[in-house]
């Protein structure tokens, strides 16, 4: 995909998925939204700009995207369990 060899382009992607994840659950969801972005341009520039297979980089970007998008939902979850958690956590301190 990278065209750096099999095992470079597994882990490039594993890192961006990590990346993604780690923005996602900063507080602000827009941060979790720019590699999602940024891969929807890169993906696109390619499909237009080059003489390609549009039907099999239209699926690589669809699956590229879904795996962002999946990681951005679980970050967004572990949010919101943080702050449900402390939100508990406060009210138990209340009450004593």
């Amino acid at each position: 995909m990278f065209g750096l060899g099999s095992i470079y382009d597994v882990l490039i992607i594993a890192a961006f998925l990590g990346l993604q994840f780690f923005l996602s659950t900063r507080q602000s969801k827009f941060w979790g939204l720019i590699l999602p972005v940024v891969f929807l341009v890169w993906r696109g520039t390619i499909i237009f700009t080059t003489d390609v297979n549009v039907l099999a980089e239209v699926l690589i970007t669809a699956v590229g995207l879904l795996f962002l998008l999946g990681q951005f939902s679980a970050g967004r979850k572990q949010v919101k369990e943080r702050q449900k958690k402390e939100l508990e956590k406060m009210t138990s301190h209340d009450l004593n």
